[in-house]
């Protein structure tokens, strides 16, 4: 099994999408459930991590950079050795290129 570290990076952008869906979606469940949903996806990566394929991201990067979606999130993350690193967290429609900035 691997260790999962959440950057600090991941962990804003999680509460900045988490607030986004609260905010677009008063009154819903979905936010809520969005976040918990992902979060479990986060914590599967210590046992499914080398299962996930590369990210479109990957090209951009010298080290292999890997995801996981969650709804229409993309989990983006490398291995090092036991740990994963979870980089970025991400809408499919935000343009990759946005990471380099």
């Amino acid at each position: 099994m691997l260790k999962v570290i959440l950057e600090l990076e991941a962990k804003n952008n999680l509460r900045a999408h988490y607030r986004y869906l609260q905010t677009h979606s008063p009154g819903s469940a979905y936010p809520e459930q969005w976040y918990a949903g992902i979060r479990a996806a986060i914590r599967d990566l210590a046992t499914t991590a080398e299962e996930c394929g590369l990210a479109y991201e990957d090209r951009f990067f010298t080290e292999a950079i890997r995801q996981r979606l969650h709804d229409s999130y993309k989990i983006l993350f490398t291995i090092r050795g036991n740990r994963v690193h979870v980089l970025h967290i991400r809408h499919q429609a935000q343009n990759p290129q946005d990471l380099l900035g």
